[in-house]
């Protein structure tokens, strides 16, 4: 995994390799500027939307942006909303810096700070969509194999959170698949 993000890593410099050995992931409410929701515009989809909808009793106008006649701006993507922003931030983003819709959630949300790519060591290039070759390269990573199409768990950056003790091979192989069946609900 190691050589392979060698040659990943230059596309994806927000982010680190997360193997067995890193730190861990602990939330540092105390510590963090909420830059993920500063930085990133999150997509939903309707699941994620009924979710925040039905889990918050909230109207569809208070969670997705809007186009200039109050309908939601639906995009021409798999996930077509996006959450809404206020003053450059998620609209839910509360003044504590937590999160005012916790538990109802998007994906994009739940999976941050954790990414997961799959280098194709052939072609050099990185597959971020679920393929059947992501299916075969994952249950081959379970079984403690790597080649080809490798697997690798990214961890953002700028998120202050990787301070914990460093995680354990089954700790790590959780998280892996934890991110990647978020990420990638088909895998």
């Amino acid at each position: 995994m190691e050589a392979a993000w060698r040659q990943a890593s230059a596309r994806f410099q927000a982010y680190r390799l997360v193997l067995p050995g890193s730190p861990s992931f602990i939330c540092q409410p105390e510590t963090c500027t909420a830059h993920c929701c500063h930085a990133f515009s999150v997509s939903l989809g309707d699941a994620e939307l009924d979710r925040l909808q039905t889990r918050h009793n909230l109207p569809l106008n208070r969670i997705v942006e809007l186009d200039e006649d109050g309908e939601p701006l639906a995009l021409p993507m798999v996930q077509p909303y996006l959450l809404a922003r206020s003053e450059g931030h998620c609209r839910f983003l509360g003044d504590d810096l937590g999160c005012g819709v916790y538990e109802g959630r998007p994906n994009a949300c739940r999976l941050y700070p954790h990414f997961v790519i799959f280098w194709d060591e052939a072609r050099k290039h990185a597959l971020t969509n679920a393929t059947p070759l992501a299916n075969t390269a994952t249950a081959k990573l379970m079984a403690g194999e790597v080649g080809g199409l490798v697997p690798l768990l990214l961890g953002h950056i700028e998120c202050p959170g990787f301070t914990g003790p460093p995680i354990s091979e089954p700790q790590w192989r959780a998280l892996f698949d934890s991110t990647c069946q978020l990420q990638y609900p088909a895998v």
